[in-house]
């Protein structure tokens, strides 16, 4: 064989030899494409498992919140408009139900309610004179209808005369009609000491509206006033706090409001800290979500963010200052 053969020969399978490199190239390279889209979904679909909601469910929620009273703090109003004259308590002292934490001006109210009680005094005697009147006719009327029988029987039997029997008679229907006349005074009597007492009760009304009076046992924690203040009823002149139970009033996120439920083991710590300060139970489960926090001063201020309201009744001998802000943890798992 020549040698310009062999070459050609050689040359031949260089060629057959790089076109199959080629094709063996594009097949691997198409397997490869129809390869990684599989690939990247598995890894989706890892990645989502990875992120359930179960497997991102927390083990206890944190809210913001602040201690009151179970019966919450109570602005203090006064009913009517007036100079204070008395300030019988002042902030930081206990106070019982029905006793007066400011008075009002109220000579006027005074006088009204000490004239109505005489009336009310003079018309109870007028009433007792009525029924002593109308008693006293009673017994007359009684032994005139005695007197009037025992002339009937003597007229009867031919012993008395006809005169004597109409004054009888007379007489007997004149006190009877007494009586009716009588009756008609003290039911009239009686109406009028009805009148004179509901008059008494209005004006011990308006004199008690001068007192502003503790609604419940409890402690006086501000007053933004003094002696001549004048108040108007549209403005609140201090804070009480009801004696009940200590609770932290705080708000969750919608985020996790429907994690909360009544009985669950919770406590408050300081905002920043971990250390818990005491230990209570959730009471109270908000049944909406507010679009504005508990927190905020200004019932005018715009909140995008939902919060559920929560109160968490706390251990017995718990002592916190009313007011405090602090972080309310809710346990889920206990």
């Amino acid at each position: 064989m020549s040698f310009i053969h062999k070459a050609t020969i050689s040359h031949d399978l260089k060629e057959k030899r790089k076109i199959r490199h080629e094709r063996f190239l594009i097949i691997l390279l198409f397997i490869t494409i129809l390869l990684v889209p599989r690939c990247n979904k598995k890894n989706e679909a890892s990645s989502d498992q990875s992120l359930s909601p179960l497997a991102l469910k927390p083990d206890k929620i944190v809210g913001l919140g602040r201690i009151e009273p179970e019966l919450k703090l109570l602005n203090l109003h006064s009913e009517v408009p007036g100079i204070v004259i008395k300030i019988p308590f002042q902030p930081g002292e206990k106070i019982s139900q029905g006793e007066a934490i400011i008075e009002l001006s109220n000579a006027v109210e005074k006088a009204r309610l000490e004239q109505s009680i005489a009336k009310v005094q003079t018309q109870s005697f007028q009433v007792k004179a009525a029924e002593a009147s109308l008693s006293a006719m009673k017994i007359r009327t009684a032994n005139a209808k005695l007197n009037f029988d025992r002339i009937k029987k003597l007229y009867e039997t031919d012993v008395q005369t006809q005169s004597s029997y109409d004054q009888a008679k007379s007489e007997y229907e004149s006190m009877l009609e007494d009586i009716k006349r009588l009756e008609a005074e003290l039911i009239s009597a009686k109406n009028l000491l009805k009148q004179s007492q509901a008059d008494e009760k209005l004006a011990l009304a308006e004199f008690e509206r001068k007192f502003t009076k503790a609604p419940v046992d409890g402690q006086l924690l501000s007053l933004d006033i003094t002696l001549g203040s004048l108040l108007s009823p549209d403005k609140s002149f201090g804070t009480f706090a009801p004696s009940s139970p200590l609770t932290a009033w705080c708000e969750i996120d919608e985020l996790f409001a429907g994690e909360v439920y009544l009985g669950q083991k919770a406590y408050v710590r300081y905002e920043g800290e971990t250390d818990p300060l005491t230990w209570g139970k959730v009471s109270f489960v908000g049944p909406y979500l507010r679009k504005k926090s508990i927190f905020s001063d200004d019932i005018g201020d715009l909140e995008d963010r939902r919060i559920r309201e929560v109160r968490i009744t706390l251990e017995p001998d718990t002592k916190l200052l009313l007011g405090s802000r602090i972080e309310c943890v809710i346990l889920l798992n206990e």
